[in-house]
């Protein structure tokens, strides 16, 4: 983060350039907190990927194989090909030119791989599962799918915002209805539209351009950490249902 007297040299070099282009020490106040606040809640959403995604995505791992013999459905048929859906000791979707009755292929996947293909392809895999795991699997997959949920959180704010812009030398002003922050970019890009369209984003660090909608950026932020906090909470609870779902596969493994 900028220190302050960097800060203060930056203003300067803006109120220079417009007189009506002045930023006030609420708006650098307003700034640090933003800055200081987004990484608390990245440092959030790094925990709960790294610590409760990933070990509920490798929970699945105990259950396999997913199917006793490999099972193979065709999704999508072309001239060329089809695309097929594979259900084994791995779960995965490829292309193959040939009869995907007749398909050969091998390929391991990770885990964590697998949801993407897991969670497009629910529905048709549950079937195909053993018995004895459908129910733990499926289970499992909800489970995961909460927990993701918060790791593609929005959150917006409409309302009337300016939106400043130096550009050859020049100022200028942009105005929006909306702005909105995303956990995918970690709380850290600020999206901002008009109408209903998408025109611009750019990172929160960008004095320049924001400093008149810092107090709306810092009340997104201050929802996007409790938001963050509390599903921390629930996090803890579905990591410890998922521990009671696969305990007995892994007895199974160590005798």
């Amino acid at each position: 983060m900028r220190g302050l007297k960097e800060l203060e040299d930056e203003i300067q070099k803006i109120r220079q350039k417009s007189e009506v282009y002045i930023v006030s020490p609420a708006d650098v106040e307003y700034y640090s907190k933003c800055m200081r606040l987004q990484k608390e809640v990245r440092d959030l959403l790094v925990r709960i990927e790294m610590d409760h995604l990933v070990n509920a995505m490798k929970a699945l791992e105990y259950l396999r194989p997913f199917a006793r013999k490999r099972v193979v459905v065709e999704l999508e048929r072309k001239k060329y090909g089809s695309e097929i859906l594979v259900v084994g000791h791995s779960i995965y979707t490829t292309w193959t030119y040939q009869n995907p009755e007749k398909y050969s292929g091998r390929r391991v996947v990770s885990i964590q791989n697998m949801f993407p293909t897991i969670f497009r392809y629910k529905d048709k895999i549950i079937p195909l599962l053993r018995k004895s795991i459908r129910d733990d699997f499926l289970e499992i997959v909800e489970l995961v799918e909460e927990i993701q949920k918060c790791l593609k959180m929005e959150i917006s704010r409409r309302g009337s915002f300016r939106i400043w812009d130096i550009e050859n030398g020049e100022v200028g002003a942009c105005y929006a209805d909306k702005i909105c922050m995303s956990a995918t970019s970690r709380f850290y890009r600020v999206h901002y539209s008009s109408g209903g369209e998408f025109f611009a984003c750019d990172n929160i660090s960008e004095l320049e351009k924001f400093f008149e909608v810092y107090e709306t950026i810092y009340d997104i932020l201050v929802e996007a950490y409790q938001r963050l906090v509390d599903e921390l909470k629930r996090n803890e609870e579905r990591l410890k249902r998922i521990k009671e779902i696969v305990a007995p596969y892994v007895l199974t493994r160590e005798i």
